[in-house]
């Protein structure tokens, strides 16, 4: 898994692409990332999933994590790109509505 983080230009959110599976392997090091962005003020936080090709529950609770940092502040957690086997997860296991979903 590839994590690279970036400042969004448009929007003035940040931008986390993921690349690779999201699994028990690697789960903790995105939920660091994902809640350092959210811990430095960020409300806009935009997870590029284009070629993140696979999700474990491990790697959603790394996602919920950022949900819930973010719920309190009143900003906005959204998904870009999901494959549709990610998306399939997400759906099967309920999780999909927490989400802002975009098309990349």
């Amino acid at each position: 898994m590839h994590i690279h983080i970036e400042p969004r230009q448009s929007s003035g959110g940040t931008v986390v692409r993921l690349d690779g599976k999201l699994d028990s392997g690697n789960a903790t090091p995105v939920e660091i990332a994902l809640l350092d962005v959210i811990a430095k003020g960020e409300t806009k936080l935009v997870i590029d999933c284009v070629k993140m090709n696979f999700v474990s529950s491990a790697g959603l609770r790394s996602l919920i994590m950022a949900i819930k940092k973010m719920k309190p502040l009143g900003g906005t957690v959204t998904l870009l790109g999901l494959q549709p086997n990610v998306k399939e997860v997400l759906e099967i296991s309920g999780l999909l509505p927490l989400f802002k979903i975009q098309s990349s």
